[in-house]
């Protein structure tokens, strides 16, 4: 909520302004996630679709996972284990 949003939303804004169309987010340090943080991540998404890119999740907890799946979200994300794997699979 609040800050820790504004600062992931202008990450995401400067990345995608940079030219970086395809966003890897690492969620492991996310343990748990309220609406504000689910309405960041499916901007995300939304953003760099639109830049012709992609959004991939990294180790997400398994309450994000809960929690995406039953708001009916996760499906349109793929979900990784690592950072390397998540990027294997952006294309440019």
């Amino acid at each position: 909520m609040g800050p820790a949003v504004d600062q992931f939303n202008e990450a995401v804004n400067g990345a995608l302004a940079s030219g970086h169309p395809f966003l890897v987010l690492n969620l492991e340090a996310m343990p748990i996630v309220d609406s504000s943080g689910i309405g960041a991540v499916v901007g995300a998404l939304q953003l760099s679709k639109k830049a012709g890119g992609d959004t991939k999740l990294v180790n997400p907890s398994p309450f994000a996972i809960k929690t995406f799946r039953m708001v009916h979200i996760l499906n349109l994300f793929s979900v990784f284990e690592d950072e390397a794997a998540a990027i294997a699979h952006c294309e440019a």
